[in-house]
């Protein structure tokens, strides 16, 4: 795996020696942990470099890549599963100097120009430079597994795998954008396409860009999943055969590897199929990872351990404790390059720096509750139609105790929300259940004049509505893998990990189970308040027997108890978020912040996610923008 960037100087701005220093300056801000190789290609005002981020296939992964007359040359992060299938097609037109699948993409490129993107299975992120007509082509995998940056204006385009990188060459000027600024408030990430600094964008995944010389930008599309048509006839049974061989497959694709290979290991139903998978293709015992909590709501080590004794696995704990947390959660942070408040990216951390250890890849089940329906989330429909099967003088009365009960146990967070929701249309009910930070009437009331931003949720409007004739729950789930996938849940496992020198796969995002989830009708999916149905009836043999009935928490920290302990976290809380703070920056109002601090420290609302949202930009904001 390595990092790219790259710079392209359309206005001959730099001599050769200021873009090779530029370029090197670049790669120098790459999350770097593997062994020391560099490799850079020029042409006139074009450079592109790479450096790479861990130990897998140092024997034939140099880079750039070029073709036979070195007319065409990549720079390449990333995995292309089918690679081997790819470079059969090619071997009798093409000669192949290396063993890589980098070498296939450049083979590929010649014989079928940018339509080879459709052809590629993998997570992926590269930059390819054709000589002869003097364009650079940028691509990003299908769900966006891989980043790419890019910052254009009139005299170059820069781009990259990390946004530090971009930032580091000193022709960037770093400018908070308001909207990602908003979006970032209320969701707690910033999916594609912004990013938290204005003029810097995130490649779209599944899209790629054509850069001329003269500065003319082409943005397409190569793969759209709304365009997969639904499978109309096909029987629940066969269904589920097909699915088993697709992942059966995809594992096996997964596990190939010169270097040791594991796997993450949650209470969740998606790791444990994972697991299961691979005891089943493996002719020996899996390693696994999970990580603890002292804390019993938190804490899904038990789970864990089931799993592993049914599938015989070599078994590893980790134990975490905010005492560990401190002593890395800038790096964490910062590693993130922009503002990012999934708390979960503690324990990713964590897991990837303990699997580190024993092997080089790791194995997720990333993306089963996005393709297959396993989010609560999902649910609201089912309760808000119970719901208002009673009178409404009772749910008054039910929403004055629910109220009453201070929100400190999931149960009654997740009552509230329901009641919150109930009476709300479907795009709403979506964006409020999105909206893990502060929603639109709470950003209005935090962010002073100038900052807030009233449209900047218009795009998951966009999104939602952007497919006809379908039903309310595809719309939430296109919505959810086009936006909560990209911008968060992938894009936290992938830093952590690289920045533990881990590769983590995900079989569950090969594009033929991808393509074949989404084809499916709800009802495979989802029946009543039973989530996942298929993926629980189909695997059911390779899972300990009643796993599959087990609500999974989630992988969150207990950062709630954290902030309330004056031990812990609390005490780095108040330095970030005090008044003087706060209205010496000029972003905030904190007569706001004041109230949910003290709502949340005194027990009366569980305000966690509010108040990490602030914490993470806080230390973003002091420590990588001023």
């Amino acid at each position: 795996m390595c990092g790219i960037n790259g710079m392209f100087d359309l206005k001959n701005r730099f001599d050769q020696e200021e873009l090779h220093r530029l370029i090197h300056v670049m790669n120098e801000q790459i999350i770097y942990r593997g062994p020391d190789h560099e490799g850079i290609y020029q042409d006139g005002g074009l450079v592109m470099g790479m450096r790479r981020l861990s130990v897998i296939d140092l024997a034939s992964g140099n880079q750039p890549v070029w073709n036979e007359d070195k007319s065409i040359a990549v720079v390449f992060n990333g995995e292309i599963y089918n690679f081997q299938e790819l470079r059969k097609k090619l071997q009798g037109k093409h000669r192949f100097y290396t063993t890589s699948d980098t070498e296939v993409i450049v083979h590929a490129y010649e014989e079928y120009g940018t339509d080879m993107l459709e052809r590629l299975d993998g997570m992926f992120a590269f930059s390819l430079f054709d000589k002869k007509t003097q364009t650079l082509v940028l691509a990003r995998d299908r769900m966006g597994e891989k980043p790419l940056y890019y910052f254009k204006n009139e005299e170059m385009f820069l781009w990259g795998s990390e946004l530090k990188s971009l930032l580091a060459t000193g022709l960037v000027a770093k400018k908070i954008s308001h909207e990602a600024l908003n979006q970032y408030l209320q969701l707690t990430y910033i999916p594609a396409p912004l990013t938290i600094y204005d003029g810097i964008y995130k490649l779209l995944p599944g899209h790629f860009l054509v850069v001329q010389k003269d500065g003319t930008i082409e943005k397409q599309s190569y793969w759209d999943i709304t365009k997969i048509p639904k499978e109309e006839k096909l029987t629940y049974r066969a269904a589920q055969k097909k699915l088993y061989r697709l992942f059966e497959k995809s594992v096996r694709e997964r596990m190939v590897s010169d270097v040791p290979v594991g796997a993450f290991l949650s209470g969740g139903v998606d790791s444990g199929l994972v697991v299961g998978m691979m005891s089943k293709v493996s002719g020996k015992p899996i390693e696994t990872f999970t990580i603890g909590f002292r804390e019993k709501d938190y804490d899904e080590r038990s789970r864990a351990r089931m799993v592993s004794a049914f599938n015989k696995t070599k078994h590893h704990e980790y134990l975490l404790d905010y005492k560990d947390v401190l002593k890395v959660v800038d790096l964490i942070l910062g590693s993130m390059d922009e503002p990012f408040a999934d708390s979960s990216v503690l324990p990713t951390y964590y897991v990837s720096k303990f699997a580190g250890k024993y092997v080089k890849v790791v194995l997720t089940g990333d993306a089963g509750d996005e393709l297959f329906m396993g989010y609560d989330k999902y649910l609201i429909g089912y309760y808000s139609k119970i719901l208002h099967r009673f009178p409404a003088w009772m749910i008054r009365m039910l929403k004055k105790f629910v109220y009453s009960i201070p929100d400190k146990a999931a149960l009654v967070r997740k009552m509230k929300k329901v009641l919150e929701n109930s009476e709300k249309t479907g795009l709403e009910q979506r964006m409020a259940l999105m909206s893990l930070g502060f929603n639109g009437e709470e950003r209005e009331e935090l962010l002073v004049n100038g900052y807030y931003d009233k449209r900047c949720m218009d795009f998951i409007r966009d999104q939602y509505y952007r497919q006809k004739n379908v039903s309310e729950l595809t719309r939430t789930q296109y919505t959810d893998l086009s936006v909560v996938l990209e911008g968060d849940m992938l894009a936290k496992v992938d830093r952590m990990s690289m920045l533990n020198s881990l590769e983590t796969r995900t079989p569950l995002l090969s594009k033929e189970i991808v393509e074949f989830a989404y084809s499916l009708p709800d009802h495979y999916k989802i029946r009543g308040k039973r989530l996942k149905c298929i993926m629980k009836d189909t695997f059911e043999g390779i899972l300990p027997k009643g796993s599959a009935k087990r609500r999974k928490s989630g992988f969150g920290i207990p950062i709630d108890h954290w902030f309330r302990d004056d031990r812990q976290l609390k005490g780095l809380l108040t330095k970030l978020l005090n008044r003087e703070m706060i209205e010496q920056q000029g972003i905030f109002r904190w007569d706001y912040i004041g109230k949910i601090l003290e709502e949340h420290i005194s027990g009366k609302v569980n305000h966690k996610s509010k108040i990490w949202t602030l914490f993470v930009f806080q230390k973003w904001y002091l420590e990588h923008y001023l």
